[in-house]
């Protein structure tokens, strides 16, 4: 079954200083967990990652290889319904999920920038907070394509240091 034109009505995440700095495709699981565990074992704390993509595209799935890759052993699930959850092991990661986030909610409460300089934090659905992100964020767009269970990954920076971070993957 090949899924086409899944994203029509999705609109990823647009952020005015951001640049292309890598594609890549992934054509199973396999390749998603390589693509994962090296982005795990180049986070540190302070970095932002926005994870962009329609319902199925795999976000939460990359999200459990990152942070394998960190050497970190939680047991990683999607925080669709509690919004945020912490995994504390060898490396401190915070892994959001805005998807049921109504855009009248005051993101404020949230809180989320008090995670920004303690942890590495992953952000599902960005495009519903962005006016609460900082400046330097490594965004990852992902699509589906015309190839049954292939995913486009296209990695951008806003920043010197997201920048830095992406030229850094293999």
């Amino acid at each position: 079954m090949i899924i086409l034109n899944k994203e029509i009505n999705f609109k990823h995440i647009k952020h005015n200083l951001e640049d292309l700095e890598k594609t890549i495709f992934s054509k199973s699981l396999e390749d998603t967990k390589f693509i994962g565990r090296n982005i795990g074992t180049n986070i540190s704390t302070g970095d932002v990652l926005l994870l962009s993509g329609d319902l199925g595209a795999g976000k939460t799935e990359l999200v459990r290889y990152i942070v394998e890759g960190s050497g970190n052993n939680s047991f990683v699930r999607s925080p669709t319904f509690v919004l945020i959850n912490n995994y504390i092991d060898k490396s401190n990661i915070t892994h959001c999920d805005f998807y049921r986030i109504n855009l009248n909610t005051e993101v404020d409460e949230l809180g989320i920038e008090e995670y920004y300089d303690n942890s590495t934090v992953i952000i599902e659905w960005p495009e519903k907070i962005i006016n609460n992100l900082p400046e330097d964020v490594i965004i990852v767009k992902i699509h589906f394509t015309d190839i049954e269970n292939e995913r486009k990954f296209m990695l951008y920076s806003t920043g010197i240091k997201s920048k830095t971070f992406i030229s850094k993957l293999k």
